[in-house]
């Protein structure tokens, strides 16, 4: 019975439409529950009531309609009935056809040329295909809630930028995959897991550098006062001062955020200066009106740091590195079961024994791991949630827990993100607990305390 599926490209081609259907069909009803959720919280929640007005509440609330109504709408068009009928009708064999067809010269018929012209095929169907929904998203969702103007030629410079960087990355990541596919051959995901992990060492070797120029500008810390308080932090954890970054960032529209990574002499703190109060202006006549009195008050921003703190303590980066890299590794053998299996690519239009290794990669990451990914991606949020719950412990034992819970519900305010979410919505979404989560274990502790 299962040669008999395993071998009949219609039976497999049916599979991989019903996990389409019902990965996605799941991915709507925990949106709709989300939804009613919404719908029901009408009123600003009481504990928030100090930091946020009903207006703008309720503009919240419209924007996260708006957005959970497009996702179920977008979902539906996007992935459902055109995935479903890209499968069905052989999409990836006519791109393939297509990409072979343009290549006109002799060298342009290699492997990894065609594949790097089906790659580029695919990508501009994909933004052609999404021009609606970005379009709602720009001038329809992003209008629900005031943001800072971006200049138009920064705009085109990013865009001009991203397109460089991605096809940049597309062509490198093609030739590695193809060339290591082709030489390894069923221990190309031993080869595969070899070049990710080389990348994520390079990655972390690089992110320090490159931090700055990207994201914004590294600052001195003017308020002398939280400066002390930091160093006596930093200094009472056994945590280097200097590896605290204030960074300015170079988008105004970059929500209040602090965060901790690295490892070794490479570890940082980085504290946006959106997170500081008033962006750590001693000088308020630079601001915005929509500036002013967002951020956090010193002791506020002591009590995140510590948070962060709490993730280096424990070692969550290290943790974080290892459960991806297995996930990673269990990824590629299965990858390398069902790539060489001939019905799986018949499945989806193409002559038997054509097997296009990019063609492969794409249908059996996009479709045939599908639930693989959707659970192991559960087991994943569940743990990074218990990392924000052991981050706040270590908060409370340094005697901040009173305070986290104050920028908590600050920084929800000023980063506009809505309070409540649906359970269920939330363990299949969720790197974070919610607010309400975090809020009640942290008085559960300090009512510990005492």
């Amino acid at each position: 019975m299962f040669a008999l599926i395993w071998n009949d490209p219609g039976i497999i081609l049916f599979i991989l439409l019903g996990i389409l259907i019902l990965d996605n069909l799941w991915s709507i009803y925990l949106m709709l529950r989300e939804i009613l959720i919404v719908y029901k919280v009408n009123q600003v929640p009481e504990l928030l009531r100090p930091y946020l007005s009903q207006d703008l509440f309720e503009s919240m609330r419209a924007l996260k309609l708006h957005k959970s109504w497009f996702f179920i709408v977008n979902t539906l068009w996007m992935v459902v009935i055109c995935g479903c009928l890209e499968l069905y009708f052989g999409f990836y064999a006519f791109v393939w056809e297509l990409a072979n067809m343009m290549a006109f010269a002799k060298w342009m018929t290699h492997e990894v040329v065609v594949s790097i012209i089906f790659a580029c095929i695919l990508n501009i169907y994909v933004a052609i295909k999404s021009v609606p929904g970005r379009l709602y998203e720009k001038y329809c969702i992003v209008s629900l809630v005031k943001r800072y103007p971006i200049k138009w030629y920064m705009q085109i410079l990013s865009f001009l930028l991203d397109v460089i960087i991605s096809f940049v990355v597309l062509v490198i990541m093609v030739v590695l995959f193809i060339y290591t596919v082709k030489f390894l051959d069923k221990y190309s995901f031993l080869g595969l897991y070899a070049l990710a992990i080389l990348l994520t060492v390079i990655l972390i070797l690089l992110l320090p550098v490159f931090i700055d120029p990207f994201i914004g500008k590294r600052v001195e810390l003017q308020n002398q006062s939280l400066k002390a308080e930091l160093q006596r932090l930093t200094r009472q954890v056994g945590f280097p001062m200097r590896q605290v970054y204030i960074i300015r960032v170079r988008d105004p529209n970059t929500g209040s955020n602090a965060f901790f990574y690295g490892s070794c002499c490479l570890k940082r703190i980085v504290i946006f200066d959106t997170l500081l109060y008033n962006r750590g202006q001693g000088n308020n006549t630079r601001l915005t009106s929509e500036e002013m009195g967002k951020g956090l008050r010193d002791p506020q921003v002591i009590a995140v740091v510590a948070h962060e703190l709490g993730h280096w303590k424990y070692g969550h980066f290290y943790k974080a590195i290892i459960m991806f890299k297995t996930h990673l590794l269990l990824t590629l053998f299965l990858f390398s079961l069902f790539f060489p299996h001939g019905p799986i690519y018949e499945a989806v239009g193409f002559e038997s024994g054509l097997q296009p290794t990019i063609a492969g990669f794409l249908i059996v990451f996009g479709y045939v791991l599908t639930p693989y990914f959707t659970l192991s991606n559960v087991l994943m949020l569940a743990v990074t949630r218990q990392f924000e719950y052991q981050a706040d412990k270590f908060a409370h034992t340094l005697g901040h827990a009173g305070n986290l819970r104050l920028a908590l519900l600050k920084l929800y305010a000023d980063n506009l993100s809505f309070p409540i979410s649906d359970e269920c919505y939330s363990i299949w979404h969720h790197t974070h607990p919610t607010m309400l989560q975090r809020l009640a274990r942290l008085e559960r502790l300090e009512t510990n305390r005492y």
